[in-house]
């Protein structure tokens, strides 16, 4: 059976299940692509299938003890939690564990908050599982976190989403790159196949071409940047693929372990062009136009005095 992202705590509770100590609420959180929405989903399988295909089973045909709620919307409405509490109210036609599993449980409407507190009250079968989700704990309501286990899932490494994407056939600079832009493998999977990605790494990569060659960046920003040059948010995207590009600059004249391993070997050459003090020069002034992209400010003008302070 393939491992998991989260394949150390699934263990763990397959452990438990043999035992019979489960508990009857988690709270799994954890950023955006840590594998929440996975792991339960493998543990549903695990108490209710115990198939090696059984988690994908489940989430595509759905099975008669189990029930998955995510939101309908922007929230989770209180009808949805009335339906919870009406199927679990009846005896299940199959005999066996019953598991209920909540996605963005911090997008609960009051109505369905109260909805779901009045169900926990009751008194429900030992065999009764459920599993919360949610990227944002701090959002999730006290006292529902107090009746709840609460595990928090660490977000796979950089490393090992690029391991990932080259193995699913991505190209190697977009499996590079992205995973310091987003690290829900889904998400990146889809931005691998946009033509406005695909031009922002181009955009990368001709900053490295540049940088090599010893071209002036100014003609650079001027004939091949034009997306960045009208949209901010891909601008953003830019400045910090270019703040890890420069960080690896520093990392290569100090013998440590770089990020875009597709540059490593030119990285020497590059890095042999410029000090130690131009590289943090360099990073200070990127970072002071990311912070400034806060505001409301001209950013063709922003990225003009950009482009001049990097080649001064």
């Amino acid at each position: 059976m393939p491992k998991i992202k989260q394949q150390a705590i699934l263990d763990q509770f397959k452990r438990a299940i043999a035992k019979d100590r489960l508990s009857h609420l988690y709270l799994f959180t954890g950023p955006k692509g840590s594998g929440k929405k996975e792991l339960a989903f493998e543990i549903a399988n695990a108490l209710l299938l115990n198939k090696t295909d059984g988690a994908e089973l489940l989430k595509t045909n759905g099975h008669v003890n189990l029930m998955f709620i995510e939101p309908a919307g922007q929230n989770i409405k209180k009808e949805q939690i009335a339906d919870l509490q009406s199927e679990f109210s009846k005896t299940s036609l199959t005999k066996g564990a019953r598991v209920y599993i909540i996605d963005e449980v911090d997008k609960l409407s009051t109505a369905a908050a109260n909805g779901l507190l009045k169900f926990l009250e009751e008194p429900l079968s030992k065999q009764t599982v459920g599993f919360l989700l949610s990227d944002n704990p701090e959002l999730v309501l006290p006292t529902i976190q107090s009746r709840s286990q609460i595990i928090f899932l660490k977000p796979r490494s950089e490393h090992e989403l690029t391991l990932e994407l080259k193995e699913a056939g991505v190209d190697p600079y977009l499996a590079e790159f992205l995973p310091y832009l987003n690290k829900d493998r889904a998400i990146v999977m889809e931005m691998a196949k946009k033509d406005d990605v695909i031009e922002l790494i181009n955009c990368v990569k001709n900053y490295h071409k540049t940088l090599l060659k010893k071209e002036p960046l100014w003609l650079l920003f001027e004939t091949k940047m034009s997306i960045i040059r009208s949209d901010k948010a891909v601008l953003i995207q830019f400045l910090e693929l270019i703040m890890i590009y420069y960080l690896d600059l520093l990392k290569t004249k100090n013998q440590e372990i770089i990020a875009f391993d597709v540059f490593s070997e030119e990285y020497e050459t590059i890095a042999g062009m410029l000090t130690m003090e131009d590289i943090l020069k360099h990073l200070k002034q990127i970072q002071t136009l990311l912070y400034r992209l806060n505001y409301n400010i001209n950013i063709e003008m922003a990225l003009t005095q950009l482009v001049l302070d990097l080649e001064s």
